[in-house]
């Protein structure tokens, strides 16, 4: 007789079975708790669901309608009366998919294929109506209105709402038109160029390769950062004791004697420090900046220890700079900073909190640029017109003050001078 196992063990065999003999290396995850504290706006989706994360929400099932309409009409433009071969492709794909998010997704075979299918030629023919006008139907309400357009590139990236890219590769493929703009790299590149912190930061994009892009957030990451990245991996390295931990802000800066201006030539993220100038490159902050901000660190909190965090260190050395409101008008008086909230305070805030739980690293990647600034600040002619400039020149009449006392000290001096020289003549 058979001994009956405890239904316990059978349990844990269970899904020890189902584990992977190496974990594997997903791509697409939920936002930690201690990121979304006070912010669940900023990482969800206002009207569009991308992957099984917020698949089914009743708030998001309007858009449902447009995936399917944009379907049929891919299928009408192509000649095609079936879906046959697409969902062949993404059954093809279904496992691999899967893998690529952190944790495990409760939809069946038939019902993740079909929302791989629909989400994935959503996205694609919204790139392509949106690139190339000739595709576009004179009755599609999503771009008629405006706002709807700027919901859907605030949902197209969140980090949650994602389905990987070899997806969205093999549809595009796939459905490829004869249109030399038909580039999947280049109409991302238009569809999310209004919204970018910063401008011109899509010159890169046709040279990116597609085998290790995880996702559509993760193509504008590497977009936006591949260049940075490689200015940093020519830096030399710097050891753990030699850590700096914080630099001034602005207004404190400026006081030290420092000098801010726009730099026009650099990368995006190359912020320098030369001869007493910190140079930034220009960059906008807008109603989408903060949102965008956000979850390209929240996708770089995932990257192992070793990976250089080239969003997080930005807003890290952003957030240190911007202490006040005051700090927001030294760098837009400088045109580093284009306000398009109107209110200087709204872009402290946000800074403020966007430098909450972030964490510094050993190699933080504007090291370089604490270090001379620190350096500067420390020395001691520098703190000498630091604390003459703050004594002295902080209101009109400590400085009307120190100009009289400076007058008063010139006509004792020459007239000792005449003094000396009348009396040297006399003998």
């Amino acid at each position: 007789m058979s001994e009956t196992r405890d239904h316990v063990s059978v349990h844990i065999d269970n899904i020890l079975l189902d584990l992977p003999s190496s974990p594997c290396k997903p791509s697409i995850f939920r936002v930690n708790d201690d990121l979304r504290y006070k912010n669940e706006k900023l990482y969800d989706p206002k009207i569009l669901s991308i992957g099984p994360f917020h698949h089914g929400k009743d708030n998001l099932q309007k858009m449902e309608h447009h995936k399917f309409r944009y379907l049929k009409l891919l299928l009408k433009r192509r000649k095609e009366s079936s879906v046959d071969k697409y969902v062949i492709a993404m059954r093809s794909l279904q496992e691999k998919a899967r893998k690529c998010y952190a944790e495990v997704i409760d939809l069946s075979p038939d019902d993740f294929v079909q929302m791989l299918l629909l989400d994935g030629c959503f996205i694609i023919e919204l790139l392509r109506k949106y690139g190339l006008d000739e595709l576009r139907d004179r009755d599609d309400t999503i771009f008629q209105y405006e706002q709807v357009l700027s919901q859907l590139r605030h949902d197209l990236m969140l980090v949650e709402n994602q389905v990987p890219f070899f997806v969205l590769d093999q549809l595009f493929s796939m459905t490829k038109t004869g249109d030399p703009d038909d580039d999947i790299l280049y109409l991302i590149h238009l569809f999310i160029d209004d919204v970018s912190p910063w401008p011109d930061a899509s010159e890169v994009s046709r040279k990116i390769s597609l085998n290790n892009v995880d996702h559509f957030l993760g193509l504008i990451y590497q977009t936006w950062c591949s260049s940075f990245a490689k200015m940093i991996a020519n830096k030399p390295v710097r050891t753990e004791e030699a850590k700096t931990v914080a630099i001034n802000s602005a207004s404190e800066l400026q006081e030290a004697g420092i000098k801010f201006e726009k730099d026009t030539e650099s990368n995006f993220l190359d912020i320098k420090f030369i001869k007493g100038v910190m140079k930034i490159p220009g960059f906008d902050v807008s109603d989408e900046t903060e949102s965008i901000l956000r979850n390209l660190i929240a996708y770089e909190h995932f990257f192992v220890d070793n990976h250089p965090k080239y969003v997080t260190d930005y807003a890290f050395f952003l957030h240190c700079l911007i202490n006040t409101s005051k700090d927001v008008e030294i760098l837009r008086r400088h045109g580093i900073l284009t306000n398009l909230l109107g209110d200087d305070e709204m872009v402290y805030h946000m800074f403020n909190r966007l430098g909450k739980n972030i964490l510094t690293p050993s190699d933080f990647c504007y090291m370089d640029v604490y270090d001379k600034v620190n350096g500067h600040c420390g020395r001691r002619r520098n703190r000498w017109i630091a604390n003459l400039r703050r004594n002295y020149f902080n209101s009109p009449w400590a400085f009307i003050s120190f100009f009289a006392a400076l007058m008063l000290l010139l006509f004792t001096l020459t007239q000792t001078v005449f003094s000396v020289l009348s009396y040297v003549n006399k003998k």
